[in-house]
């Protein structure tokens, strides 16, 4: 039944909801590198915070999008695909990583608790990251 449903769905929104369950995963990857390097390791919230979104979570995200959200668009060497991926991403980590920075260190309930903090970051970069895997990264030659 969902796999009916999922056929249903136009091939460009079935690919922006694998990058967004792609996503979410890296979410998850970004959010728990970053608590294990800022309340495990002691370091800053924003140097964890550049460790686990730009070298963790971004290589983790995009293993998995070139595995599962633009499989069918593997034509170049690893090497260049993945500073393809890294160069367009960096929009987006930058505005997460700029809306986090400021809530961390501006609101009192985003200083307790700087995870949630990242929600709101992930919501800004996931525009910026689609568009540039979809018409930089992975676009058709």
């Amino acid at each position: 039944m969902i796999q009916q449903l999922f056929q249903r769905i136009s091939p460009a929104h079935r690919q922006f909801i694998a990058f967004c369950f792609v996503g979410g995963i890296g979410f998850l990857v970004d959010t728990g590198s970053f608590s294990i390097l800022n309340r495990g390791f002691g370091l800053d919230r924003i140097t964890a915070r550049v460790i686990s979104e730009f070298a963790i979570a971004m290589t983790g995200s995009w293993l998995l999008n070139r595995s599962i959200t633009f499989r069918d668009r593997r034509d170049q060497p690893l090497w260049q695909e993945y500073l393809r991926f890294a160069a367009a991403n960096s929009v987006g980590n930058f505005a997460n990583l700029l809306v986090h920075s400021v809530l961390v260190e501006t609101v009192p309930f985003f200083i307790r608790i700087p995870e949630l903090a990242i929600v709101v970051g992930t919501g800004v970069g996931v525009i910026f990251n689609f568009t540039g895997s979809k018409y930089f990264v992975f676009r058709r030659a």
